[in-house]
């Protein structure tokens, strides 16, 4: 039988260049769009921030080692390379897999820690929120443990003419894909509920919706990246099978991708005002109670236009703007009051029409009472 001959010039680098260079630019410019939303109006960073900053360095450092693999022939034959080459390539491949299990577990951080700040007043949705963040973050920690200790000895990962043993990578990547396309559908289904539930416009709340719902599309990227984990686990020319890896760098980033976008509101206002208004008149209600349904006034309130509606335990919209303390500016938030709250403070900002950069709103709505 004939030699296989292989050409030693055959690359599937760009493969890995081409999302490493396009991400390197879209997911610096969406967090800086992200930062730069919550303070011009004078937010304060959060703990959901701090978490995508983490897992942006991780997705950088991971582009960054699989450009160094790349140098050393990451994307040729294996059998091309010379020695020292191949150890080197499956080195930064290995350090690669490190990496990417913490960005990806640091942007799930980072969407249920920013559901925590739209939703944190609703009880049963809160703890949903922080057993899964316990539950990532777990994962997280355990998961790149077993990477870097999934050979004895260790450096056997990236060189197995070392003597020792090494777990099943294959079995390895199919339970941490699954894990990861578990908890995606999870955390990407949690807030409609409470979207479907709000009592606004119609196209404020597909709005909403197609933006919790653009998280979908990590979902796709990673069932794509599933169906690459078998070649992976099974060639033997790891060096220049490399479509498992190209889809891992597209999932990890487009997660931060979709991480930022409920962000830069401001932004999706200015692209698509039709869908976000800037100004509206509603005719509002709140869902029934067991004593009738409840009255009130006519108020013309000023609200900032970058603003998210509040949503209560039970679908209702306290409808006054809520403002961090300390902050000159407000922010969007949905919180989780079942009773509304208003005072002197309310009368004075609807009383003060004209602010710039703010929006007018007039909510108009009534009570009836029905005796038993």
């Amino acid at each position: 039988m004939a030699t296989e001959v292989l050409d030693p010039d055959a690359s599937n680098a760009h493969m890995l260049y081409i999302p490493i260079a396009v991400f390197g630019v879209v997911c610096p410019v969406l967090v800086i769009t992200r930062v730069w939303s919550r303070v011009r109006k004078g937010g304060h960073l959060g703990a959901d921030d701090y978490a995508i900053f983490a897992s942006l360095i991780f997705a950088f450092l991971s582009s960054a080692v699989e450009i160094a693999s790349c140098h050393f022939g990451f994307g040729k034959h294996y059998k091309t390379l010379q020695p020292g080459d191949k150890i080197e390539a499956l080195k930064y491949f290995y350090v690669c897999q490190v990496t990417y299990k913490a960005s990806i577990n640091l942007t799930k951080c980072s969407i249920l820690l920013l559901y925590l700040r739209i939703f944190g007043k609703i009880r049963w949705f809160k703890w949903l929120c922080w057993m899964l963040i316990v539950c990532v973050f777990a994962y997280c920690v355990a998961s790149v443990i077993i990477t870097i200790f999934q050979c004895n000895p260790v450096p056997r990962a990236y060189n197995k003419l070392i003597d020792g043993t090494c777990i099943d990578s294959g079995q390895f990547w199919y339970a941490n894909a699954g894990f990861s396309i578990a908890t995606d559908i999870i955390i990407l289904f949690m807030p409609m509920a409470l979207v479907y539930q709000l009592q606004i416009q119609r196209a404020q709340k597909v709005a909403l919706v197609i933006v919790f719902a653009l998280g979908g599309f990590v979902v796709v990227t990673s069932c794509l990246r599933v169906t690459t984990i078998d070649i992976a686990a099974t060639t033997n020319d790891l060096t220049y099978d490399v479509s498992s890896t190209m889809w891992t760098i597209i999932e990890m980033n487009v997660a931060i991708v979709c991480a930022c976008l409920p962000m830069i509101r401001p932004v999706i206002v200015k692209l698509f005002p039709k869908l976000m208004p800037k100004s509206s008149s509603n005719n509002q209600k709140y869902g029934p109670s067991s004593y009738g349904t409840k009255s009130y006034m006519t108020h013309s309130q000023a609200r900032d236009k970058n603003e998210w509606i509040q949503i209560d335990g039970n679908g209702g919209i306290p409808l006054h703007p809520v403002k961090k303390p300390g902050s000159t500016g407000s922010e969007e938030s949905i919180l989780g009051n079942t009773t509304i709250q208003s005072g002197p403070s309310d009368a004075a900002a609807w009383q003060q029409p004209g602010h710039d950069g703010s929006i007018q709103k007039t909510v108009q709505y009534s009570v009836e009472y029905s005796a038993k």
